[in-house]
Order: C-alpha cells, then sequence, then structure tokens
C-alpha cells in the first residue's frame, strides 16, 4: 500500500496536480508534501496561468507563427519559447503584463523558429527527470520550486533559502540533457 501510495505521490507531483491538502496543507497536517505558497496564491496561480495561455491562443498570429508557453509562481510569470520577430515577442510580454495579479514578467522567448514536436517531447522528459531528482533528494523541499524546460534550458521559478536553490541548480545542472538552469526564485531566510 505505502509503494502505490508513492508511486500516486510521485506522479502526481512530477505533474504538479496535488490536490491542496497536500500542497499547502501538509506542514500543519502532516501531508507528506508543503508549498510556501498560500491556498489562495495557488489558485491565483493557476488563473494567470489559465488567463496568459488563453490570450497567447486567442492570437491568430501568435498562435500560428510562434510556440509561446507561460507559466505562473507566486504572481511571478515565466515566458518560454520561440518567436520570429521582437514584435511578437513583446506582443506575448504585453498580454502577461496585463493579466490582474501578475507582479513581474521574465520574457525568455528566443527569436528564431519554434522547436519541433520532437524537442519539445525531450524537454518534457528533462522536466520529468529533474523534478524526479529533486523530489527524492531527502534535503531539500522539492516543491518549492516550478521546473520549465525549453530547448534544453531549464528554468526554476520558485521561494527558498540559498541553500535549498544551490540544491535545486545543482540537481537540475547534473541532469542529462541540460544545457544551461536559470534561476528565477525569490529567496527568504534560513
Amino acid at each position: 500500500m505505502k509503494k502505490i501510495f508513492l508511486i500516486l505521490t510521485l506522479t502526481l507531483a512530477l505533474q504538479g496536480c496535488l490536490a491542496g491538502a497536500f500542497v499547502a496543507g501538509g506542514a500543519t497536517t502532516g501531508g507528506l508534501i508543503t508549498d510556501p505558497r498560500s491556498l489562495t496564491t495557488i489558485k491565483d496561480d493557476e488563473q494567470i496561468n489559465f488567463k496568459v495561455n488563453r490570450k497567447l491562443v486567442n492570437d491568430e498570429v501568435l498562435s500560428s507563427e510562434t510556440h509561446i508557453s507561460a507559466v505562473s509562481y507566486n504572481g511571478v510569470v515565466l515566458l518560454t519559447g520561440q518567436a520570429y520577430d521582437e514584435e511578437l515577442r513583446g506582443r506575448a510580454e504585453q498580454y502577461a503584463k496585463e493579466v490582474p495579479g501578475v507582479k513581474r514578467v521574465f520574457n525568455e522567448i528566443t527569436l528564431g523558429i519554434p522547436t519541433t514536436a520532437f524537442r519539445r517531447a525531450k524537454d518534457i522528459g528533462i522536466t520529468s527527470t529533474v523534478k524526479a531528482k529533486m523530489f527524492a533528494n531527502r534535503e531539500l523541499k522539492s516543491n518549492n520550486f516550478k521546473i520549465v524546460t525549453e530547448n534544453g534550458v531549464v528554468f526554476i521559478l520558485g521561494i527558498a533559502t540559498p541553500k535549498q536553490a544551490g540544491l535545486a541548480v545543482t540537481i537540475a545542472r547534473k541532469s542529462a540533457g541540460v544545457k544551461k538552469v536559470v534561476r528565477l526564485i525569490e529567496y527568504r531566510e534560513e
């Protein structure tokens, strides 16, 4: 039974879909995993993700000529992907800035041809590997981080101490297929 629970929990953690009771309430209820964000902030991040990505998809030019994704963690939006020119890149950033609750936007969209489905599948594999390694490391509070991989570059968003952030970056750097690690972490005291 413990193995089934561990496998289920790991699967959900890798997908970033843990229920609120485990995610935010874990520290007070003795749950397995904790998240430094409140339930309200987690919900707000989900809505920001939805709203920004919906704006990107609803723009016919962006949806047909670019590959851009948005993810939010603690009100900070990370834009990744590829666009053909600076105007399209800037348009995506403006959409993100217009969404209520967005504190800051990191525009990491590169100029160039959108990546292939094969490259994106490799990126999903890298993200899964990094998350699994983080989850397996007992010293790391892995749920303090959101991992995004784009074209071999791993982006780490989160809220952590400098020591935890360093450990997360080290784990990501040592993972196969990672070209570079970009840390977008809010630091808090030990």
